[in-house]
C-alpha cells in the first residue's frame, strides 16, 4: 500500500484550549499493527501516520511491546529527526483497556481474561515501576452495550474514580470519531480543583488521543505538544507532566488508504459470499475477545428455523423449475415432430 497524500489539520483547526496557541508534536496516541490485530505492519503504520499529519505516534498493540520496538527501530533509520515512534503496549482483558506508554519490555504482571481489582493495580504499579505511563482508553467503547447479548462489551470495568485512586495517569478522551464528554469534564473539573488547592495538589490527569487505527481509515484528532525537540524523550516528558492538548475533527479526514482487489481476492470473493449467505441461517453472539483466548461473555447462538424452511422451499421449487425448463424444449421438440408427420401422412394418403 502506498500513503501519498500528506494531511495538514492545522490548516482548519486549533486546540481545544484556546490557550495552546503554538505546538511543534501532533501525536498519535493509540495505534495497533500486524504484530496483534491490525492490518498494517509497522514500518507501514509509520508512514501511514505521517500521511495522516502526524509525526509521533505511540505504538500499542494488545499485551506486546514488539510492534512498537519494531516501528521505533523503523522510524530511526528512515525517518531520523523527522518522525519519533514511542513504544507501547495496550493492556487488553474483559475488563479494561489500557495503554502502557514508554516501554521496552512487555508487561503481563496482572494481566488475564478476568483481572481483580488487585491485578489492575499491579499492572498499573509495575508500569510506574518501568517509567512508563497508564492511560485508560475508550471508556464509551468499554461500556457500549452489545446489541444481542444487552450488556456492557467488557465486563465490570472500573469507575473512572477508581481508576483514578489507583494511579492512572491519564484518560483517552477522544477514540476514533468519538469523544468521551463525561471523562472530559471529569478532568476539567479536577483541574479545577488542582488550581484551588495550593497546599498538596494532585497531579494533573493526562488528556489523550489517538486513531485506534487497526484498518486504513480517516484520522479524527491529534494530540498536540510543545516539546523541547522532536524525540522521544521530550515528547514523553510533556506527557508525564500533563502539557498536551488535541485537535478534534468529527467529520474525519478525507484523504484515507484503501488497498486494491488483488485477482485472488476476485477469484475467492464469490465463494465467501456464498458461504456468508450461508451463514446469515445462524447469528452467533461471542462477546468481545479477552485477548486471552475467549470471549468477554457467555456466547449465543440463534438458528433461524423459518429462513432455513424457506431456502429449503426456495431450493425445490427452483429444482422444479430447473427440471421444467430443462425438459420442455424436449417436449416442444417431440410435439412439433408428432404434428409435423401427422401432417406429412395426410398429405400422402390416397384420395
Amino acid at each position: 500500500m502506498k500513503f501519498d497524500w500528506v494531511t495538514n489539520p492545522r490548516d482548519h483547526l486549533v486546540p481545544v484550549d484556546p490557550e495552546y496557541n503554538s505546538f511543534n508534536v501532533l501525536l498519535d496516541g493509540h495505534a495497533h499493527t500486524t504484530v496483534s490485530d491490525g492490518r498494517l505492519t509497522p514500518e507501514q503504520l509509520v508512514e501511514y501516520s505521517i500521511a495522516q499529519g502526524f509525526n509521533a505516534v505511540i505504538v500499542t498493540d494488545h499485551n506486546t511491546v514488539a510492534g512498537g520496538l519494531r516501528a521505533e527501530s523503523y522510524a530511526k533509520r528512515k525517518y531520523p529527526g523527522r518522525f519519533v515512534v514511542v513504544p507501547g503496549m495496550e493492556y487488553s482483558n474483559c475488563r479494561i483497556h489500557m495503554n502502557f506508554i514508554d516501554l521496552n519490555t512487555t508487561v503481563s504482571v496482572g494481566n488475564k481474561a478476568f483481572p481483580s481489582d488487585d491485578n489492575i493495580k499491579q499492572a498499573i504499579a509495575k508500569v510506574h515501576e518501568l517509567g512508563g505511563l497508564v492511560i485508560v482508553n475508550h471508556i464509551p467503547w468499554s461500556n457500549h452495550s452489545q446489541d444481542r447479548i444487552q450488556a456492557p462489551r467488557l465486563v465490570n470495568h472500573p469507575s473512572i474514580q477508581s481508576l483514578v485512586d489507583w494511579g492512572v495517569d491519564g484518560f483517552e478522551i477522544a477514540n476514533q470519531g468519538t469523544f468521551d464528554l463525561p471523562t472530559y469534564q471529569y478532568m476539567l473539573a479536577q483541574r479545577t480543583e488542582i488550581r484551588r488547592n495550593t497546599v498538596d495538589p494532585p497531579a494533573p490527569l493526562i488528556f489523550m488521543t489517538g486513531s485506534d487505527v487497526h484498518t486504513p481509515g480517516s484520522a479524527y484528532a491529534w494530540t498536540v505538544l510543545r516539546a523541547a525537540n522532536l524525540t522521544k524523550e521530550a515528547i514523553v516528558k510533556e506527557i508525564r507532566h500533563a502539557r498536551t492538548s488535541f485537535l478534534f475533527d468529527p467529520t474525519g479526514n478525507r484523504a484515507n488508504g484503501r488497498p486494491n482487489y488483488s485477482a485472488r481476492y476476485l477469484a475467492l470473493a464469490p465463494l465467501s459470499e456464498l458461504a456468508q449467505y450461508f451463514e446469515s441461517f445462524v447469528d452467533r453472539y461471542e462477546g468481545q475477545y479477552s485477548f486471552h483466548g475467549t470471549h468477554c461473555r457467555q456466547g449465543i447462538v440463534d438458528v433461524h428455523g423459518q429462513s432455513v424452511g424457506y431456502f429449503v422451499m426456495y431450493f425445490i421449487a427452483a429444482a422444479a423449475l430447473f427440471e421444467l425448463l430443462y425438459k420442455l424444449p424436449s417436449f416442444l421438440w417431440l410435439h412439433a415432430r408428432r404434428l409435423y408427420s401427422r401432417g406429412v401422412r395426410r398429405e400422402v394418403i390416397p384420395c
